[in-house]
């Protein structure tokens, strides 16, 4: 009978835990997740946008399984990569949804992966839950950039979901403002990703800005929108190299835009 008594559900059960971020097709199976509860299931309208949610950040919620690990028993640094494609596809998804599509047309644009740099600060164990925070970080003429952070879970609360509109569990009071090595010890790694929107023949990124809610007539927010833009543009384009980006990190935030999970994980 074997160990497990003929039953092929332990064995299964071990395969899950030990393996379930890298079996077959399983970045498929989060990638359609995310796509499909974006769309679909929990889809954010126009209505539910604001200029403001232009740089708040999306916050990922998942694990490193033991396949992750390379030989030094931490999570291997190319493993980081899959995680910011469903960090950054949420994100996307959440911002610009109403406005992209697999095809541009006229009302329609494709935002496109140009690339992505990764600078890695701090190991992550073997099961260690961790969060993936992304956000805008400042576009140009052509790209946008998003900047994605890996954190200590639950490190960093914010007070408020502003898609989710509840309280964040086990968090009644924002985050204790913190400075300098503190924070920057509960961050793993810093990646800075570019896209590009392509619409028809054209492909660039200004005027996407104006597609949240009736933003032409928030000209004091846009303002405000357009100086921290250019505020942090050259850390953007990493001309002030990564300490920048690290520090680019904002967890005394008191507004994220929610708070998702990654499959089994809590």
């Amino acid at each position: 009978m074997g160990i497990f008594g003929g039953s092929w559900i332990p064995i299964i059960l071990v395969i899950l835990i030990v393996a379930y971020k890298n079996l077959p097709l399983v970045w498929h199976v989060r990638f359609l997740r995310t796509l499909l509860t974006r769309l679909f299931i929990s889809p954010v309208t126009k209505k539910q946008l604001s200029p403001e949610c232009l740089f708040l950040p999306a916050i990922h919620r998942t694990r490193s399984p033991l396949t992750e690990c390379d030989y030094n028993i931490h999570k291997s640094n190319s493993t980081y990569f899959t995680d910011l494609d469903i960090s950054r596809g949420n994100l996307s998804l959440l911002l610009f949804s109403q406005r992209l599509s697999l095809r541009p047309t006229p009302n329609t644009a494709v935002m496109i992966l140009s690339g992505v740099q990764c600078v890695f600060r701090k190991e992550i164990r073997p099961y260690q839950p961790y969060e993936v925070w992304s956000r805008v970080l400042s576009w140009d003429e052509k790209w946008i950039y998003i900047v994605s952070h890996f954190v200590e879970r639950d490190a960093f609360r914010p007070r408020e979901y502003y898609l989710q509109r509840k309280k964040p569990r086990g968090c009644l009071q924002p985050t204790t403002p913190s400075q300098g090595d503190q924070v920057q010890k509960k961050v793993f790694a810093s990646a800075v990703s570019r896209y590009v929107f392509k619409q028809g023949q054209q492909a660039g990124s200004e005027g996407k800005e104006a597609r949240f809610g009736d933003a032409a007539d928030k000209r004091p927010t846009w303002r405000s929108i357009e100086e921290r833009r250019k505020r942090d543009l050259d850390a953007a384009q990493l001309r002030l190299g990564w300490d920048a980006v690290h520090n680019a990190f904002d967890g005394d935030v008191t507004m994220a835009l929610g708070r998702y999970t990654d499959l089994l994980w809590r």
